[in-house]
């Protein structure tokens, strides 16, 4: 018979549910369902779906047998059974002392409510009065997570939630594969403290301690206290053992900071500091530095000597800053600045600081803002940038600063836009010419045709450009030698008008086919545009943001030539292209061909440089694009341009990917040829590489890299890892060898550095280790999908 009761409240599981170390996302109860994971994570619960227990739902008990005795006691036996909510006590049997609230629960005792579960097949003693309680050689399993553990006594005190545990252990490892686990003498955990606290803590690898903590503190709120984290040791060539400390220090609500001694054998102590700030809605920050009073390395190399900077501090700075200043969020700020030494070309590759911006060996130090509409947008924003390479002849300008005001509004066939700004760049170097610039760009854009597969478009506009050049009376030699400007050549005022066509006409055609017993959409999509800009010497103008366009399928459609407004190349060409898809029946794109050429009635004789030969060619690079999705697990990617006049390949690369479930192989090769990319490239450029992560047992795996120039004859950069990866634990091996560029001392020639790592995990707790991560893709050449299908 089973007898169903109202009214025992459930106090003990809600002082347990304070133990857990980390929050957790809820779900079912662990009757309900289990982690359809692996068998790593078949006897972790789900969290409840709910959120915590209302104490004000009702509470059932159900028994088998239910006896009432002279001295006031209720006893229940049985299959007992206590629910409220998600809250649950299963026992053998229990009884409760009705004057003394006393309640004593004995045999297969188990507690639950949706985020943890204790078992114990002791007993269980508690009051309802106090709602203190303790449960005798108890087990507990968190729900959602792996983390598990055991404890001699629980001590449950109800007034103040605070949950003592003695003798405990902790481990994610599965039940009867405990390869790690933490063990305290003594834990405790408040309902109102962030921070948990633990004495005595040893940690075990099997049956070894290998570590011990004379005091922990572990995080068991969501909430920020001060305190020391987990500390870090690496081990590296550079700078042998590399140990740091952080320091958390929790200011208030909105401003915290971490201090972190850093210790390097071969370098010296470095203190390292970030500061975190929200001083009001819409605002945030970080300020980020690093100081190191002495380079041991550096002064103690007799070959440096002579160098002044030896003995020099070497530091970082670091400001970002975002803000927005309106609810509507229209006015908005941001700055992006990071600065070294002057001299220190190499602090970034030595130090490997988390923060700054790096693009070409430049640091960008930036303050941009402006106002922010639908329709239009005026900005403004000063830049310039720190450059990490010695001995060159011209540094890049900087703004000082740009006003930037764009406008779009649609009416209908009619589109109406204007870009324009306002620059003043400027250059350090006296030897260097600078301007104000200002530019203007009104457009008008009319839709001939608008009608579904089919869309022509008359794009008309005007660029208008006004230069007030200072141009110093001796230019530095690299403008006459290398570009062909000199001091006659450019002109102090310059006003530049050119007017602008564009006509483009697009069609879809598709048709259904079948192939290989599968239905597939077909489409045709052809693409035709006529430019005309109409010739001027530009030549009168210097260079400030303006470099070459990469050609490829798009930017033939484009209406520049070159990359920045210093020049305008006249056009007077016809652009022909077309497009292919192939779309499965599900709607999957798997396959996109591309091919595109422009013909110029006139060859442009625009050119970059004063002293550049023209190119008489009146045809483009034919250029191609493909990529291809053949079963959602290879896939190919290939890019060409092909000198038709010469019958020569200019650039090409090809990608092939197999990537399926947790394996991954991808294969590589690029070509550039020397004679079309002369600026950057002394020969021609032929790579070839490929990286591969691939599980060869169910808990090995290998990692590979390689990448190799073909032309110099040398590695760029090789990758070979191991790793063990278990339920709870995991090990890595791995040695890589890349070009390292030697910018202090060398920075014309390249060495090889070598490295090994080795990692240790112990999930859910910690991790230790060296060298690179066993990851696919190398230190130089990170992998990444180059793949532009919609799927």
């Amino acid at each position: 018979m089973r007898i169903r009761i109202i009214g025992l409240p459930l106090l003990f599981v809600s002082g347990l549910s304070q133990a857990q170390v980390t929050p957790l996302e809820q779900h079912d109860d662990a009757d309900a369902r289990l982690l359809p994971f692996s068998r790593c994570f078949s006897h972790v619960p789900l969290l409840a779906e709910t959120g915590q227990t209302d104490t004000d739902a009702p509470i059932s008990v159900t028994a088998e047998v239910l006896n009432a005795t002279r001295d006031g006691k209720i006893l229940y036996r049985g299959d007992v059974e206590v629910i409220q909510g998600e809250r649950r006590l299963n026992t053998d049997y229990m009884e409760l002392e009705q004057q003394s609230r006393d309640v004593l629960a004995e045999g297969n005792i188990r507690l639950t409510d949706g985020t943890i579960t204790v078992e114990s097949d002791t007993r269980l003693t508690g009051n309802l009065t106090t709602k203190d309680t303790e449960l005798d050689q108890a087990r507990y399993q968190l729900h959602g997570d792996p983390g598990r553990g055991e404890a001699q006594l629980a001590q449950l005190t109800g007034a103040s939630g605070q949950v003592d545990l003695s003798s405990a252990s902790y481990t994610t490892c599965p039940p009867g594969e405990e390869v790690w686990q933490l063990k305290a003498s003594t834990v405790t955990v408040e309902q109102d403290e962030i921070f948990g606290e633990a004495w005595n803590a040893v940690l075990w690898l099997g049956d070894v301690p290998v570590f011990y903590f004379p005091y922990l503190k572990f995080p068991v709120k969501n909430e920020r206290q001060s305190g020391l984290l987990y500390p870090t040791l690496e081990i590296s060539g550079d700078n042998g053992t590399d140990f740091r400390l952080p320091y958390y220090w929790n200011i208030a609500p909105n401003y915290d900071a971490t201090i972190t001694p850093r210790y390097m054998e071969k370098r010296g102590t470095m203190a390292q500091l970030e500061f975190r700030y929200l001083p009001v809605e819409g605002q945030n920050g970080i300020l980020y530095g690093e100081y190191l009073s002495s380079d041991d390395s550096l002064s103690d190399d007799p070959e440096l000597a002579d160098e002044e900077w030896r003995d020099d501090a070497r530091w970082l700075f670091h400001w970002r800053h975002n803000a927005r200043f309106d609810e509507e969020g229209h006015w908005r700020g941001n700055v992006d600045y990071t600065q070294v030494a002057s001299w220190d070309y190499a602090y970034l590759d030595d130090f490997n600081p988390p923060v700054g911006t790096e693009v070409d060996d430049q640091l960008l130090q930036s303050f941009r803002g402006g106002y922010y509409d639908r329709h239009w947008q005026l900005t403004t924003e000063v830049r310039d940038y720190q450059v990490l390479e010695p001995n060159l002849a011209t540094q890049p300008f900087q703004l000082m600063p740009a006003l930037v005001l764009n406008s779009y509004r649609g009416l209908g066939d009619v589109d109406l836009a204007l870009d324009s700004e306002l620059t003043r760049f400027g250059n350090d170097n006296d030897t260097t010419y600078e301007a104000t610039r200002f530019h203007a760009e009104p457009r008008l854009v009319y839709s001939v045709v608008d009608q579904a597969g089919v869309q022509v478009k008359a794009d008309i506009g005007a660029y208008y450009t006004h230069y007030e050049q200072d141009i110093p009376s001796t230019l530095a030699p690299f403008y006459r030698e290398q570009w062909g400007f000199d001091s006659d050549t450019l002109d102090s005022s310059v006003d530049r008008l050119l007017p602008r066509l564009r006509l483009n006409a697009g069609l879809v055609f598709d048709r259904e086919a079948r192939w290989f017993e599968q239905d597939f959409t077909q489409t045709l999509e052809p693409q035709l545009q006529y430019l005309y800009v109409p010739y001027e010497d530009q030549d009168n103008i210097g260079l400030y943001d303006t470099t070459n366009m990469r050609q490829d399928y798009y930017s033939l459609f484009s209406d520049r030539r070159f990359a920045g407004l210093d020049r305008i190349s006249d056009a007077n060409q016809l652009t022909a292209g077309f497009t292919s898809r192939i779309y499965d029946d599900s709607g999957t794109e798997r396959l996109r061909l591309a091919l595109a050429q422009s013909f110029n009635f006139t060859p442009p004789r625009v050119r970059l440089y004063p002293g550049e030969e023209l190119d008489d060619t009146k045809r483009s690079f034919l250029t191609f694009e493909g990529d291809l999705n053949l079963d959602n697990n290879w896939f190919i990617h290939g890019e060409a341009q092909q000198d038709t006049r010469n019958q020569r390949l200019a650039a090409g690369n090809l990608t092939l990917e197999y990537n399926e479930q947790g394996k991954l192989a991808q294969f590589g090769f690029r070509h550039l040829n020397q004679a079309y990319f002369s600026e950057s490239l002394s020969d021609d450029l032929n790579q070839i590489g490929g990286t591969v992560f691939w599980p060869v047992a169910p808990q090995w795996s290998v990692v590979g890299g390689h990448y190799r120039d073909i032309e110099l004859q040398r590695n760029i950069d090789t990758l070979i890892g191991l790793r063990y990866d278990s339920c709870c634990w995991a090990v890595s091996l791995v040695w890589e060898q890349w070009q390292k560029e030697d910018k202090l001392f060398n920075p014309t020639s390249t060495t090889q550095e070598t490295s090994i790592g080795l990692r240790f995990e112990m999930k859910g707790f910690s991790s230790l280790g060296t060298g690179s991560e066993f990851k696919p893709g190398t230190r130089l050449l990170p992998y990444y999908r180059p793949f532009n299908l919609n799927n």
